[in-house]
């Protein structure tokens, strides 16, 4: 924050503050196709709003590691608000006319959102790991070995269990009591919900554009979206039969 530039009162301008300058000329915003500007803007705030769900569910897993029960349901609880303002980046991306968006296809090539690493960060950080997608199409040696990093430590699914096999074997504190396990429990469940209707109405959009045609970066389009569906990231938070 020291190359800032204070305002008249010595605090940092608004400009400043939020580094626009700077994250501007990064974004995808001066392309003379209004449409790709709207299609890549979009993807681009997606990445940043990953980027804050991974610093969430990571300060939630250390809060869990260390037994603040508190902590981790506050951090878990801010994220579902997140997921629905990811889901009306769909919205956003739905106004495009079916024309614009293929050739915005042709523009991209392989390119794709398959290919976020953040996304496949968080489904690995969440507990949902899956070594097969350390192969997709696009990733560089870097991109892999945040993934393996990702494999290799404990997940809040795991650090969740920990804490509630804890709250079970050892005398209740207010930080650690069967309500706070309960709690991060339905913050769980809130979240994974929240992904399971994100991940739908990214099938659905898929289908509206692609039909049953294949994605990029060797996906099966809306069909693989679908499928996807059904997995849950936390699936011990589900009542069970």
């Amino acid at each position: 924050m020291e190359d800032m530039e204070p305002s008249g009162d010595g605090q940092p301008a608004y400009g400043d503050l939020l580094r626009l300058r700077e994250l501007l000329d990064a974004a995808c915003v001066h392309d003379e196709n209004v449409d790709q500007v709207l299609f890549l803007t979009t993807h681009q705030v997606c990445e940043l709003w990953f980027a804050v769900l991974l610093r969430h569910l990571d300060a939630a897993r250390a809060a869990l590691g260390s037994g603040d029960g508190e902590v981790a349901a506050r951090r878990l609880e801010q994220l579902p608000p997140v997921i629905r303002v990811l889901i009306d980046q769909f919205d956003v991306l739905a106004t495009l006319e079916p024309q614009a968006f293929e050739a915005i296809r042709v523009e991209v090539g392989d390119a794709s959102g398959f290919q976020s690493v953040q996304y496949r960060e968080l489904e690995f950080l969440c507990g949902q790991k899956d070594t097969r997608l350390l192969a997709t199409k696009g990733f560089t040696e870097e991109d892999r070995g945040r993934l393996r990093r990702r494999l290799e430590e404990p997940s809040v699914a795991d650090a969740f269990a920990e804490f509630a096999r804890g709250g079970a074997e050892e005398p209740a504190t207010p930080r650690r009591s069967p309500a706070v396990v309960e709690r991060i429990r339905r913050a769980l469940l809130a979240l994974d919900e929240a992904v399971v209707i994100w991940r739908a109405r990214h099938a659905v959009l898929a289908e509206r554009f692609l039909g049953g045609r294949p994605g990029t970066a060797g996906s099966a389009g809306a069909r693989h979206l679908w499928r996807v569906t059904e997995r849950r990231l936390f699936p011990d938070a589900w009542p069970q039969s």
